[in-house]
């Protein structure tokens, strides 16, 4: 466990709470399938943050333990459904959890292994296909959801800083292959998998992004239509998933929630909030920010102009960056293509409590600008 500063030990003892924090997260732990009552319960026996990763992966462990009986006594939907609730809570409980590396990537490990027994229990038309994509010496590990139907086009999810493809990306993924789109989630580096491997740097993640689209385009077994891809990206996503769309023209259009736009060198990282100052150097594998800044540095105007059609979303109450009006001004000045910005004066980060309006525009949007019949 990392040792505190004065001002996290008071924060996490008396700041951090379902109702100064924690409440702000719901909507997106029950996107991925956690149960309210679960979630509530859980919640009420957690002390402080603390013990927050703890209490989560014991309900975790419990759910896994419950999933397998299940199995054995011939229930395969309920063991599914048990195996991948127990994921969503590994997940609740390593995010943002960087005070004590151990416990989140033991947690972080628990998800996968349980992601994979649930898998395991699909018909093969459904199942997601384990995929690695290579990448400057490493594999950067991804599934890919197939629609069913031939020539289609391909939707490829950009994680934040602390989202897992076995989560989140497992349920966004549902989601558009429902809707007839092929999907793909992956941990870039710096994420999930692959932070072992190959640790966060801002000017190689969207190399990783087109290594991906390289891998799909020599694909002949799938049946993608590979002319029609989008990026789709929330969070930290936000903003990668736009500038790679950037650099890579083979994407045709794109979709951002919540993108920290630019930083603002080492004075920007210490203006965040001390959870994301440690998120920072635990994606870097950094020791301090003056370490990390080099690789967690930029302002999307640097970058080559958008010339795509864009989506972006941003929320008046984001607590993860200050200033989100400006971080939407900025995009909205970079892109150059057809834009269109949704800001929410009440939303919260990742737009989270309009989830049940966003995600279906997000579906029309998409369906619109990649001409599906």
């Amino acid at each position: 466990m990392v040792k505190l500063s004065l001002q996290e030990k008071f924060a996490f003892q008396f700041i951090f709470n379902e109702k100064k924090v924690y409440h702000r997260w719901y909507g997106r732990f029950l996107s991925f399938g956690i149960d309210f009552g679960r979630l509530k319960r859980v919640v009420a026996r957690i002390p402080n943050w603390m013990q927050w990763c703890e209490e989560w992966t014991k309900e975790g462990d419990e759910l896994h333990r419950k999933a397998e009986q299940a199995l054995t006594e011939g229930y395969r939907t309920k063991a599914k459904a048990l195996f991948h609730e127990a994921v969503g809570c590994y997940h609740v409980g390593q995010h943002i959890f960087f005070i004590d590396c151990s416990q989140k990537e033991g947690s972080q490990e628990k998800a996968r292994r349980s992601y994979k027994q649930a898998i395991s229990l699909y018909e093969d038309k459904d199942k997601p296909i384990r995929i690695e994509i290579p990448f400057k010496g490493v594999e950067i590990p991804a599934y890919l959801r197939l629609s069913g139907i031939p020539n289609k086009p391909l939707v490829i999810f950009v994680n934040g800083m602390d989202n897992i493809k076995e989560a989140e990306g497992h349920s966004q993924g549902t989601l558009y292959k429902q809707h007839g789109f092929n999907f793909i989630t992956f941990d870039g580096p710096g994420q999930g998998e692959l932070w072992k491997d190959m640790k966060f740097d801002v000017k190689e993640y969207h190399k990783a992004v087109s290594a991906i689209i390289d891998w799909v385009e020599k694909q002949q077994d799938y049946q993608m239509d590979t002319q029609k891809i989008a990026l789709t990206g929330f969070s930290l996503g936000g903003y990668l998933a736009p500038v790679s769309a950037a650099y890579d023209k083979r994407v045709k259009c794109v979709v951002g929630n919540s993108g920290l736009v630019y930083i603002g060198g080492l004075q920007g990282l210490k203006q965040l909030n001390p959870i994301w100052q440690r998120g920072v150097t635990y994606m870097t594998g950094c020791l301090t920010l003056e370490e990390a800044v080099h690789q967690f540095d930029w302002d999307i105007e640097m970058a080559p102009n958008l010339q795509v059609p864009l989506l972006f979303y941003h929320a008046g109450k984001d607590e993860v960056m200050p200033s989100p009006k400006i971080h939407s001004e900025k995009i909205m000045k970079w892109a150059q293509g057809d834009k269109q910005l949704k800001y929410y004066e009440e939303g919260e980060h990742c737009t989270m409590n309009y989830l049940d309006e966003v995600f279906p525009e997000m579906i029309d949007w998409l369906k619109h600008n990649l001409a599906m019949n």
